[in-house]
């Protein structure tokens, strides 16, 4: 959202050395300027949500890769399981071996995934974050652009009145 802030406050900057007109708080700004402010704004935008995107996507391979990860080692519990059944003297302690490595595999499997739901529950939090910042602070920008291009025109709508009153005196 680097980018979006940036020309937010290019924006900002902008106002803030725009010439102030006479006799009020109000200043006079160059219209193609702010539309072009606005422009750079609407572009940056979807970058951003690719962003949001592939963050997504990354938590999405996250949680397959620690699924296949626990696959792997119950299919490792597994194989070792069925060796040491087939081997006849140590039966009963195969068993509990087994039990005991599918019970660890498991547990395993159960952390990493919790782990990885928890890592993409943060990233989206920290994502859904972001995009709220940015909504809330580009509607300010916009309440303001409104208010300054209400008041401009306002001004401008006092001059025209001054110059009629003028004229017919």
């Amino acid at each position: 959202m680097g980018n979006i802030y940036q020309l937010l406050n290019e924006m900002e900057d902008y106002f803030e050395g725009c010439k102030k007109v006479p006799l009020s708080s109000k200043v006079m700004v160059d219209i193609d300027v702010v539309y072009e402010f606005l422009t750079d704004i609407r572009l940056k935008l979807p970058e951003e949500l690719k962003r949001a995107e592939r963050l997504l996507k990354e938590k999405e391979n996250i949680l397959l890769e620690a699924q296949k990860s626990a696959e792997n080692v119950e299919k490792e519990t597994e194989s070792r399981v069925l060796k040491l059944i087939n081997e006849h003297e140590i039966t009963q302690k195969a068993y509990e071996q087994a039990e005991e490595l599918i019970s660890e595999a498991k547990n395993t499997h159960r952390e990493l995934k919790l782990g990885a739901y928890e890592y993409a529950d943060e990233i989206i939090e920290t994502l859904q974050e972001m995009v709220k910042e940015s909504l809330i602070e580009m509607h300010n920008e916009y309440i303001k652009l409104e208010n300054n291009m209400q008041n401009q025109l306002q001004v401008l709508e006092g001059n025209k009145n001054d110059l009629k009153s003028r004229k017919s005196s």
